[in-house]
């Protein structure tokens, strides 16, 4: 039978993900006595205490997401007023720009009304002494229409006389016979003289009536016009006045108005920064707050992890192994079987399936057969599922043989590796190249400027020489181990595989993260399990090797320095 092997999809490390299930299988029983009863305290303690750490740690994630919710509305409200603040002084900018042309306008209005009010009282002064004028033209117009009269008068008068004269010289002309030739000539010149009378007569009379007729009446006329049109002058001249007055109280008014705006626009575009400062803050607190909710979980996840790998706390019966088996799950589908033990199985249902607790399900394992079984847990990864039945449990039995040897290569490897370096650490510390208190030393010292973050405590100068003898062949040993590292209980490697232990570059997190992984903590669910467990060995699953290349599986196995746990040797290797 061949089972392929893929790790599961990962989860992530909060409160939630924390497995709190009772055994896939009822321990064998035990002795009746002190030592049960001592076992069965310290497991019940345990529970207690993880029951309140999930509690505690939910009920931190849950105030935290409360608070990110709001701060975020907050922020979100902040960043809102901020933007209607920018545009506040947006406008109110071109409101002053508006304001400034408004009274560049109005001055311009104001000094050209003035300019007219001048233009139409000095047009007034000019209609008043053309009035004047106008009239003494017209008086003067009608006085020589009187002389005028007088002088046709005289001239008719004149006329008259000369042709008395003419007529009387004619007379005396025929009177006189031969001898009246002066009389004739005298005749003639009288006659010449009336006639030149009455022409000037005729000329006089249509000058007269020029100067009495039309001419006149139209003088009078325009003397009466401009008469009247003085009092429209002077109302316009004023009126060009108030106008100029008003357009200068308009320029006031808008210079007013755009000093206002500047002041607002001034005023607006310090809330707006005090908004962005105010949402950036109230962002920074959400982002904190998620922080605190996912270390919250992260906590409550290590603590859990490493009270259920202490010994007290161990609740395994079976020991379990990672696989990734297609299986049927009833009528409903096609699911995954993730691990595998003598007592159950872990598994990631098909879509549908709610599989409560209690729940009685009938799977079908790729190269298992069938298999009855019981659900007594849910997590995050799936569903926790105890065999039921003799037949199903000789099936999985049969099943586990398999697994069972191809893990045993890789379990010997890293249990005779971990015996090896507790035999190292203890022929240090009896010649004195070690202490106790620096080899157990929990003071992990940040070096500055490296991320991610390396720590040094007071064992690295010795581990540094002891450890890469006994690792580096470990690790060229199988073809297919990808790192082979000794860990404290705390997941702190102070020394990693050469491949992987070059000097850590300042400001370049991405090459440390693949190249300068010594003197790190590997301290996620994972490392911590590991670093924790005193059984006798723990396969795990890891999703990808820390170059992120493939999935690993990776045995851990306890390191004991003269009984006392210090931490494990883990190995991955390369499915």
């Amino acid at each position: 039978m061949r089972l392929s092997f893929r790790p599961p999809h990962p989860t992530r490390d909060r409160a939630d993900a924390v497995e709190i299930l009772p055994p896939l299988a009822a321990p064998a029983p035990a002795v009746d006595g002190p030592e049960r009863m001592a076992g069965r305290a310290g497991r019940d303690a345990v529970d207690r205490v993880e029951a309140e750490l999930v509690r505690a740690a939910r009920a931190v994630g849950v105030a935290a997401r409360d608070g990110c919710a709001e701060t975020g509305a907050a922020a979100a409200d902040a960043l809102a007023l901020a933007r209607a603040l920018d545009d506040l002084g947006i406008r109110a900018d071109e409101a002053g720009t508006r304001g400034r042309a408004l009274g560049a306008s109005a001055e311009t209005l104001a000094a050209e009304t003035e300019g007219l009010a001048g233009v139409l009282v000095q047009a007034g002064r000019h209609l008043e002494r053309t009035d004047a004028e106008s009239r003494v033209l017209q008086a003067e117009m009608m006085g020589a229409a009187q002389d005028s009269a007088r002088v046709v008068e005289a001239v008719a008068t004149l006329a008259r006389q000369a042709n008395r004269l003419a007529l009387n010289a004619t007379v005396e002309a025929a009177r006189a016979g031969i001898g009246g030739a002066p009389f004739w000539q005298a005749a003639e010149e009288f006659k010449f003289l009336a006639a030149d009378a009455a022409r000037a007569v005729e000329e006089v009379r249509s000058l007269s009536r020029r100067l009495s007729g039309p001419g006149a009446v139209a003088m009078g006329g325009l003397a009466t016009s401009l008469a009247c049109l003085r009092p429209a002058f002077a109302t316009t001249a004023a009126a060009a006045e108030a106008q100029a007055a008003s357009a200068w109280r308009l320029s006031d008014a808008a210079q007013d108005l755009a000093e206002s705006t500047g002041d607002l626009v001034g005023d607006a575009a310090a809330a707006a920064t005090a908004a962005d400062e105010a949402a950036r803050r109230m962002e920074a607190a959400r982002a904190a707050g998620a922080g605190l909710a996912g270390l919250a979980g992260g906590l409550a996840g290590r603590a859990v992890a490493a009270l259920r790998q202490a010994e007290i706390g161990d609740r395994r019966v079976h020991d379990r192994y990672p696989v990734d088996l297609a299986v049927r799950v009833g009528n409903w589908g096609l699911g995954r079987v993730l691990d595998l033990s003598r007592g159950g199985l872990l598994l990631v249902p098909p879509e549908g399936c709610g599989g409560a607790v209690g729940a009685r399900l009938s799977l079908d394992p790729r190269g298992i057969g069938r298999l009855q079984v019981q659900v007594v847990g849910a997590s995050p990864r799936g569903l926790h599922c105890a065999v039921t039945g003799a037949a199903s449990e000789a099936r999985l039995r049969d099943a586990l043989v398999a697994i069972e040897e191809e893990n045993r290569p890789l379990i010997a490897a890293a249990q005779g590796g971990a015996a090896s370096v507790a035999a190292v650490l203890e022929q240090a510390l009896a010649a004195g190249r070690l202490a106790a208190h620096a080899l157990f030393d929990t003071t992990y010292r940040p070096v500055a400027g490296i991320e991610p973050p390396h720590y040094l405590t007071a064992a690295v100068p010795a581990l540094e020489d002891l450890l890469p003898p006994i690792l580096e062949p470990l690790l060229l040993a199988d073809p297919r181990t990808a790192f082979c590292i000794a860990v404290d209980r705390n997941g702190y490697a102070p020394v990693h595989n050469r491949a992987q232990s070059q000097a850590p570059r300042a400001g370049d997190p991405a090459w440390n993260a693949l190249h300068a992984r010594q003197r790190r903590l590997y301290d996620d669910r994972t490392g911590l399990s590991a670093a924790r467990s005193t059984r006798p060995f723990l396969v795990q699953a890891c999703p990808q090797d820390e170059a992120g290349r493939q999935p690993l599986r990776e045995v851990a196995s306890p390191i004991r320095i003269h009984g006392r746990h210090w931490g494990a040797l883990r190995m991955g290797f390369r499915i």
